[in-house]
Protein backbone atom coordinates (compact mmCIF):
# COMPACT_ATOMS: atom_id res chain seq x y z
CA UNK A 1 0.00 0.00 0.00
CA UNK A 2 1.57 3.03 -1.00
CA UNK A 3 2.19 5.99 1.96
CA UNK A 4 4.00 8.85 -0.30
CA UNK A 5 0.44 9.22 -2.23
CA UNK A 6 -2.08 11.97 -1.99
CA UNK A 7 -5.68 11.60 -3.04
CA UNK A 8 -7.59 14.97 -3.27
CA UNK A 9 -11.31 15.10 -3.17
CA UNK A 10 -12.40 18.05 -1.95
CA UNK A 11 -12.37 20.95 -4.45
CA UNK A 12 -11.83 18.28 -7.34
CA UNK A 13 -10.55 14.92 -7.39
CA UNK A 14 -6.77 14.79 -8.13
CA UNK A 15 -3.72 12.68 -7.16
CA UNK A 16 -0.53 13.57 -6.17
CA UNK A 17 2.62 11.08 -5.52
CA UNK A 18 6.73 11.86 -5.22
CA UNK A 19 7.33 12.57 -8.79
CA UNK A 20 3.71 13.96 -9.82
CA UNK A 21 1.52 17.17 -8.03
CA UNK A 22 -1.78 17.01 -8.97
CA UNK A 23 -2.90 14.82 -11.60
CA UNK A 24 -6.39 15.65 -12.35
CA UNK A 25 -8.72 12.61 -14.18
CA UNK A 26 -9.85 13.67 -17.50
CA UNK A 27 -13.46 13.03 -18.10
CA UNK A 28 -16.40 13.67 -15.24
CA UNK A 29 -16.82 9.65 -14.98
CA UNK A 30 -13.20 9.05 -14.27
CA UNK A 31 -13.14 11.44 -11.82
CA UNK A 32 -16.22 9.97 -10.10
CA UNK A 33 -14.45 6.30 -10.11
CA UNK A 34 -11.28 8.15 -8.77
CA UNK A 35 -13.75 9.26 -5.90
CA UNK A 36 -15.57 6.40 -5.29
CA UNK A 37 -12.45 4.63 -4.35
CA UNK A 38 -11.26 6.90 -2.55
CA UNK A 39 -13.93 7.22 0.00
CA UNK A 40 -13.06 3.55 0.46
CA UNK A 41 -9.55 3.69 0.69
CA UNK A 42 -7.73 0.38 0.82
CA UNK A 43 -10.58 -1.36 0.39
CA UNK A 44 -12.52 -3.33 -2.65
CA UNK A 45 -15.59 -1.62 -4.07
CA UNK A 46 -17.65 -4.13 -5.65
CA UNK A 47 -18.71 -3.39 -9.59
CA UNK A 48 -22.36 -2.90 -8.62
CA UNK A 49 -21.65 -0.25 -6.22
CA UNK A 50 -19.02 1.51 -8.20
CA UNK A 51 -22.00 1.17 -10.94
CA UNK A 52 -24.50 3.22 -8.80
CA UNK A 53 -21.93 6.09 -8.52
CA UNK A 54 -21.66 6.23 -12.21
CA UNK A 55 -25.23 5.84 -13.23
CA UNK A 56 -27.03 4.92 -9.98
CA UNK A 57 -30.35 2.63 -10.82
CA UNK A 58 -30.34 3.20 -14.93
CA UNK A 59 -26.86 1.61 -16.23
CA UNK A 60 -26.18 0.76 -19.65
CA UNK A 61 -26.09 -2.48 -21.00
CA UNK A 62 -22.23 -2.02 -21.72
CA UNK A 63 -22.00 -0.59 -18.20
CA UNK A 64 -19.21 -3.18 -17.07
CA UNK A 65 -17.14 -2.85 -20.21
CA UNK A 66 -17.55 1.15 -19.72
CA UNK A 67 -16.26 0.79 -16.45
CA UNK A 68 -13.40 -1.01 -17.65
CA UNK A 69 -12.51 1.44 -19.98
CA UNK A 70 -12.61 4.63 -16.77
CA UNK A 71 -10.62 2.39 -14.90
CA UNK A 72 -8.05 2.00 -18.13
CA UNK A 73 -8.20 5.78 -18.32
CA UNK A 74 -7.39 6.61 -15.15
CA UNK A 75 -4.66 4.16 -14.86
CA UNK A 76 -3.29 5.77 -18.14
CA UNK A 77 -3.85 9.11 -16.53
CA UNK A 78 -1.73 8.34 -13.74
CA UNK A 79 0.45 6.15 -15.35
CA UNK A 80 1.68 9.29 -17.86
CA UNK A 81 2.41 11.68 -15.05
CA UNK A 82 4.13 8.87 -12.36
CA UNK A 83 4.30 5.00 -13.59
CA UNK A 84 4.12 4.00 -9.79
CA UNK A 85 0.82 5.71 -9.39
CA UNK A 86 -0.96 3.68 -12.44
CA UNK A 87 -0.29 0.78 -9.50
CA UNK A 88 -2.77 2.43 -6.91
CA UNK A 89 -5.58 1.20 -8.79
CA UNK A 90 -6.05 -2.31 -8.50
CA UNK A 91 -8.70 -4.83 -10.02
CA UNK A 92 -9.92 -7.31 -7.46
CA UNK A 93 -12.49 -10.09 -7.89
CA UNK A 94 -15.62 -8.03 -8.66
CA UNK A 95 -14.65 -4.64 -8.25
CA UNK A 96 -11.64 -2.46 -7.69
CA UNK A 97 -9.47 -0.64 -5.13
CA UNK A 98 -7.81 1.84 -4.26
CA UNK A 99 -4.57 0.86 -3.02
CA UNK A 100 -3.75 4.02 -0.15
CA UNK A 101 -4.54 4.66 2.91
CA UNK A 102 -7.42 6.73 4.55
CA UNK A 103 -4.62 8.99 6.03
CA UNK A 104 -3.95 9.73 2.43
CA UNK A 105 -7.10 10.89 1.59
CA UNK A 106 -8.09 14.37 2.02
CA UNK A 107 -11.73 14.18 2.69
CA UNK A 108 -11.32 10.91 4.78
CA UNK A 109 -8.08 12.53 7.04
CA UNK A 110 -10.60 15.68 7.31
CA UNK A 111 -13.15 13.09 9.30
CA UNK A 112 -10.84 11.47 11.21
CA UNK A 113 -9.48 14.66 12.92
CA UNK A 114 -13.72 15.98 13.26
CA UNK A 115 -13.99 12.86 15.27
CA UNK A 116 -10.58 13.47 17.67
CA UNK A 117 -11.94 16.93 18.10
CA UNK A 118 -15.34 16.00 19.05
CA UNK A 119 -13.73 13.54 21.26
CA UNK A 120 -11.67 16.08 22.49
CA UNK A 121 -15.09 18.49 23.19
CA UNK A 122 -16.61 15.77 25.13
CA UNK A 123 -13.98 14.91 27.16
CA UNK A 124 -13.26 18.28 28.24
CA UNK A 125 -10.38 19.32 26.57
CA UNK A 126 -11.33 22.31 24.41
CA UNK A 127 -7.51 22.94 23.61
CA UNK A 128 -7.11 19.57 21.79
CA UNK A 129 -10.20 20.02 20.02
CA UNK A 130 -9.23 23.37 18.43
CA UNK A 131 -6.34 21.93 17.37
CA UNK A 132 -8.14 18.78 15.54
CA UNK A 133 -10.92 21.07 14.03
CA UNK A 134 -8.50 23.69 12.71
CA UNK A 135 -6.85 20.75 11.09
CA UNK A 136 -10.14 19.47 9.57
CA UNK A 137 -10.85 22.94 8.60
CA UNK A 138 -7.64 23.59 6.88
CA UNK A 139 -7.93 20.86 4.31
CA UNK A 140 -11.92 21.21 3.44
CA UNK A 141 -12.60 23.60 1.09
CA UNK A 142 -16.56 24.82 0.44
CA UNK A 143 -17.28 23.98 -2.50
CA UNK A 144 -16.78 20.12 -1.42
CA UNK A 145 -16.95 17.54 -3.42
CA UNK A 146 -17.44 18.86 -7.29
CA UNK A 147 -16.81 17.98 -10.50
CA UNK A 148 -18.40 14.31 -10.18
CA UNK A 149 -21.20 12.83 -11.54
CA UNK A 150 -24.31 14.26 -9.98
CA UNK A 151 -25.78 10.49 -9.51
CA UNK A 152 -28.16 9.97 -6.03
CA UNK A 153 -25.53 8.11 -3.93
CA UNK A 154 -22.71 10.85 -5.30
CA UNK A 155 -25.13 13.84 -4.18
CA UNK A 156 -25.76 11.69 -0.82
CA UNK A 157 -21.94 11.47 -0.27
CA UNK A 158 -21.40 15.25 -1.09
CA UNK A 159 -24.37 16.35 1.22
CA UNK A 160 -23.12 14.48 4.32
CA UNK A 161 -19.65 16.16 3.85
CA UNK A 162 -21.05 19.56 3.72
CA UNK A 163 -23.03 18.74 6.94
CA UNK A 164 -19.99 17.37 8.43
CA UNK A 165 -18.06 20.42 7.69
CA UNK A 166 -20.92 22.60 9.02
CA UNK A 167 -20.64 20.74 12.30
CA UNK A 168 -16.81 20.75 12.48
CA UNK A 169 -17.01 24.50 12.45
CA UNK A 170 -19.45 24.87 15.03
CA UNK A 171 -17.58 21.97 17.35
CA UNK A 172 -14.92 24.67 17.03
CA UNK A 173 -16.39 27.65 17.66
CA UNK A 174 -18.27 25.79 20.79
CA UNK A 175 -14.48 25.27 21.82
CA UNK A 176 -13.11 28.74 21.04
CA UNK A 177 -16.14 29.91 23.58
CA UNK A 178 -14.95 27.34 26.32
CA UNK A 179 -11.77 28.75 25.92
CA UNK A 180 -13.22 32.09 26.14
CA UNK A 181 -12.25 33.06 22.60
CA UNK A 182 -15.39 35.00 22.12
CA UNK A 183 -14.35 37.32 19.45
CA UNK A 184 -12.82 34.70 17.62
CA UNK A 185 -15.72 32.42 17.79
CA UNK A 186 -18.12 35.53 16.36
CA UNK A 187 -15.59 35.99 13.70
CA UNK A 188 -15.92 31.82 12.57
CA UNK A 189 -19.91 31.69 12.73
CA UNK A 190 -21.32 34.95 11.75
CA UNK A 191 -20.70 34.22 7.78
CA UNK A 192 -21.97 30.41 8.73
CA UNK A 193 -25.14 32.02 10.43
CA UNK A 194 -25.43 34.05 7.21
CA UNK A 195 -25.54 30.60 4.73
CA UNK A 196 -27.54 28.57 6.83
CA UNK A 197 -30.26 30.79 8.75
CA UNK A 198 -32.11 27.83 9.60
CA UNK A 199 -29.81 25.82 11.22
CA UNK A 200 -30.29 26.88 14.81
CA UNK A 201 -27.86 25.43 16.29
CA UNK A 202 -25.53 27.69 14.27
CA UNK A 203 -27.78 30.53 15.55
CA UNK A 204 -27.67 29.30 19.69
CA UNK A 205 -23.97 29.08 19.25
CA UNK A 206 -23.39 32.96 17.89
CA UNK A 207 -25.82 34.02 20.47
CA UNK A 208 -23.82 33.04 23.24
CA UNK A 209 -20.64 33.95 21.73
CA UNK A 210 -22.46 37.78 21.25
CA UNK A 211 -23.44 37.49 25.05
CA UNK A 212 -19.99 36.59 26.99
CA UNK A 213 -18.63 39.69 24.91
CA UNK A 214 -21.70 41.55 26.26
CA UNK A 215 -23.06 42.19 22.75
CA UNK A 216 -26.40 41.68 24.10
CA UNK A 217 -28.45 43.42 21.31
CA UNK A 218 -26.76 41.61 18.78
CA UNK A 219 -27.59 38.01 20.60
CA UNK A 220 -31.57 39.66 20.39
CA UNK A 221 -31.30 40.40 16.64
CA UNK A 222 -29.50 36.98 15.58
CA UNK A 223 -32.93 35.30 17.24
CA UNK A 224 -35.48 37.79 15.83
CA UNK A 225 -33.96 37.07 11.95
CA UNK A 226 -34.19 32.92 13.24
CA UNK A 227 -37.38 33.70 14.36
CA UNK A 228 -38.30 35.71 11.11
CA UNK A 229 -36.85 32.99 8.74
CA UNK A 230 -37.98 29.64 10.60
CA UNK A 231 -41.63 31.26 10.36
CA UNK A 232 -41.71 32.60 7.11
CA UNK A 233 -40.13 29.55 5.50
CA UNK A 234 -40.92 26.57 7.22
CA UNK A 235 -43.80 27.57 9.25
CA UNK A 236 -42.78 26.84 13.02
CA UNK A 237 -40.53 28.59 15.97
CA UNK A 238 -37.29 28.54 17.22
CA UNK A 239 -36.65 25.07 19.17
CA UNK A 240 -36.06 25.06 23.12
CA UNK A 241 -32.60 26.03 23.43
CA UNK A 242 -32.72 29.07 21.14
CA UNK A 243 -35.54 30.00 22.85
CA UNK A 244 -33.74 29.44 26.65
CA UNK A 245 -31.00 31.79 25.42
CA UNK A 246 -33.12 34.32 24.60
CA UNK A 247 -35.62 34.11 27.76
CA UNK A 248 -32.14 34.28 29.47
CA UNK A 249 -31.53 37.15 27.97
CA UNK A 250 -35.11 39.80 28.48
CA UNK A 251 -34.75 37.97 32.39
CA UNK A 252 -31.96 39.68 32.74
CA UNK A 253 -32.77 42.89 30.68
Amino acid sequence: MRRDVAVRLLGGPAVSGPRAADVVPGGVKSRTLLAALALDAGSAVSTERLMDYLWEKEPPRSAVKNLQLYASRLRRCLDAADAGLARLLVHVGHGYRLDVPAEAVDVLCAGGSLRRGVTCLKQGDPGGAVTALTAALSCWPVDGLVGLVPSGPMTAVAALWRERRIAAVEHLAAAKIALGAWEEAVYLLAPHASAHPTRESTQVLLMRALIHLGDRVGAIDVYQRLWRVLDSDLGIRPGGEARAVFEGLSSNA
